[in-house]
C-alpha cells in the first residue's frame, strides 16, 4: 500500500462528524427550528458551552454587554456561526495533541490554524463580506491534512519534516516529494467525507494559490492572506518557518489597502492570544 492509499484508507476509516455537530446541522436545515432548540442540543456538550460563551464574550467578537447563555450567543452570532464554532472545537479535540514529531507539535499547529482563522475573519469583515460564518472555521481547518499525515503516515511524515529542515523548503513541497500528495489534497478528502460546504472544501484545497482555477473566491483568497500574515507574525507553527509570496491576483480580488495590516496588528495579536487560551486549554 503506497502513501496515498494509506491516507485514503485512513480518511475512509475516520469516524463521522461529532454527534452534536450533525444534530445541529440537521436542526438548522429545518426552518422551524428555534434558537432554544439549538441551545438544548449544544447544552449536551458542556465543554463546548463553556468555551463558546468565553469566546463570544472575548474581544474577538466585540459585543457590548455580557452574553450569559447559548441562546443569547445564537441570537448575536447566528445559527451557523455557533454551529461552526462547535465544529471547530470538536475537530481540535478530535485529533491527539500528544503526537509530536521532531519540532512539529499539534498544539503549535492549532495555534497557527486559529491565527489564520482570526486573520481570515478580519479580512472578511474588511472587504465588506456580510456572511462571515465560514471565515473563522475555514481558516482554522485549512491545514487539517497535516494531522491526517501525522495520524496515518507517521514514518513518512518524519521524512517530510527532516526534508523541511535539510532543504529549508515549504512543508507542502516536502510532502509532495516524499508522499506524492500534499496536505491540501489530504484535507479536502476529509472535508468531502464529512460533507462540509464546497466553499470550505475549496478553501482547504486552494489556500496555497488563493484562487480556484481562474475564478474569484473571496473566502479562498482570505484564507490565503490569513495564512501568509500568520506566518509573517510567527503565530503558531505550520511545519516550516518560511513565508510564501502572496498571489498578486488575490490583492486585486480583495482590494485591501496597504496600511490595513499595520493598523490591525495589535488587535490581531491580542485576539490571537486570548482565543488560543480559550480554544486550546482543556
Amino acid at each position: 500500500m503506497n502513501v496515498t492509499e494509506k491516507i485514503m484508507s485512513g480518511v475512509n476509516n475516520l469516524p463521522t462528524l461529532p454527534t452534536v455537530y450533525s444534530s445541529l446541522t440537521e436542526a438548522i436545515e429545518n426552518p422551524k427550528t428555534s434558537s432554544d432548540k439549538l441551545a438544548n442540543i449544544i447544552s449536551n456538550d458542556q465543554v463546548s458551552v463553556f468555551k463558546i460563551l468565553k469566546l463570544v464574550n472575548s474581544p474577538f467578537y466585540g459585543f457590548r454587554g455580557k452574553i450569559d447563555t447559548i441562546s443569547q450567543a445564537i441570537l448575536h452570532l447566528g445559527f451557523n456561526e455557533v454551529k461552526n464554532t462547535v465544529f471547530a472545537l470538536s475537530v481540535i479535540n478530535f485529533f491527539s495533541k500528544d503526537k509530536i514529531l521532531l519540532n512539529f507539535r499539534p498544539v503549535d499547529f492549532w495555534a497557527h490554524s486559529i491565527a489564520v482563522g482570526i486573520v481570515t475573519r478580519i479580512v472578511g469583515a474588511e472587504i465588506g463580506e456580510k456572511n462571515l460564518e465560514n471565515y473563522f472555521l475555514a481558516g482554522i481547518i485549512h491545514d487539517i491534512g497535516k494531522l491526517i499525515f501525522l495520524e496515518y503516515a507517521h514514518d513518512e511524515y518524519v521524512k517530510v519534516l527532516e526534508l523541511v529542515e535539510s532543504k529549508r523548503c515549504f512543508i507542502k513541497d516536502a510532502e509532495s516529494e516524499i508522499m506524492g500528495i500534499d496536505h491540501s489534497h489530504a484535507g479536502q478528502l476529509l472535508a468531502n467525507k464529512w460533507k462540509l460546504p464546497q466553499s470550505i472544501q475549496n478553501s482547504i484545497l486552494h489556500h496555497h494559490k488563493g484562487i480556484v482555477g481562474n475564478e474569484t473566491d473571496l473566502l479562498v483568497a482570505s484564507v490565503h492572506v490569513g495564512d501568509i500574515v500568520s506566518r509573517m507574525l510567527e503565530l503558531g507553527y505550520p511545519g516550516d518557518n518560511l513565508v510564501p509570496e502572496p498571489n498578486h491576483k488575490v490583492w486585486d480580488i480583495l482590494k485591501i489597502s496597504k496600511g490595513f495590516f499595520p493598523q490591525v496588528r495589535k488587535r490581531l495579536i491580542n485576539d490571537f492570544s486570548q482565543t488560543i487560551r480559550l480554544m486550546l486549554v482543556d
